[in-house]
């Protein structure tokens, strides 16, 4: 994925809340008489899925391209699915020798799948359902991640959580592979959502705590969780990087998903 320029702003750490029903129009009061400014949440309820419970790009829907890599050629289908006023952007490869295939960017997903281990379960959140209740979630998939909103918006919070398959690796070491470690004492698994505007010049960022192990504290996101992103301003895009202590010679060990529901913003 292509790496996104930084403008010297600094990472602001927002506090996390349990889930709460999420309002649809927030009160700022004036001089006189409260101005009540529209709110929308983004939900991915609108997004049909298949008997599969997920959507991957794997329906070859995106556009076509082939290119050479380690003596094999890959098809790569560059596609998106939309939620409200949200482009979410996806890769699907196909390896034509070995017949192996994988995604990366955004994928929709109504798994809950909290016991099966590793890979195979990669489209689950660590919860029972979506964020409130609902069916559906979106689920980040790759360092780099990125989506787009139709129009300039100010983002209001977002609900956040692990999915099942990075749970259990930071929990107990198990990815199905033996590629990561139980987390302990000064561990931690972040992202980082970066804000960009409608010229693409970065706004803020906001760090999300998936699990930290620092300063005695022993913290593993499980539950739907709400994220304050009022510091990222007015937006056009956003961004996902990830960051882990479990870091080998080839980048974080760490599986590179979390889940996100119920983006809330303002209409105005």
């Amino acid at each position: 994925m292509a790496a996104f320029l930084a403008v010297g702003l600094s990472v602001a750490m927002m506090a996390c809340e349990p889930e709460t029903e999420v309002k649809t129009d927030e009160i700022i009061p004036s001089d006189t008489i409260p101005i009540i400014v529209p709110m929308d949440t983004i939900s991915f309820e609108d997004v049909v899925l298949d008997s599969t419970g997920y959507w991957n790009g794997s329906d070859l829907s995106g556009t076509l391209s082939s290119y050479e890599s380690w003596g094999t050629t890959i098809s790569s289908y560059s596609g998106s699915y939309k939620s409200g006023i949200l482009n979410c952007p996806n890769h699907f490869y196909e390896d034509q020798t070995f017949n192996s295939t994988w995604w990366d960017g955004m994928a929709c997903s109504s798994k809950t799948d909290k016991e099966t281990i590793g890979y195979a379960n990669q489209y689950s959140v660590y919860a029972s359902s979506g964020a409130g209740g609902s069916q559906n979630f979106a689920l980040i998939g790759s360092d780099g991640a990125q989506c787009s909103f139709d129009q300039p918006i100010q983002v209001k919070s977002l609900m956040v959580n692990n999915s099942t398959y990075v749970y259990w690796a930071l929990k107990d070491g198990r990815d199905g592979y033996g590629a990561v470690r139980k987390f302990v004492s000064g561990d931690y698994f972040t992202v980082t959502v970066t804000g960009y505007d409608s010229t693409g010049v970065k706004t803020s960022q906001v760090e999300i705590p998936l699990a930290d192990f620092r300063n005695s504290q022993t913290y593993i996101c499980s539950d739907w969780t709400k994220i304050s992103l009022v510091a990222l301003g007015k937006v056009k895009s956003l961004a996902f990087k990830f960051n882990s202590s479990d870091t080998g010679d080839y980048g974080i060990n760490t599986p590179a998903y979390f889940c996100i529901d119920n983006l809330v913003y303002d209409k105005k």
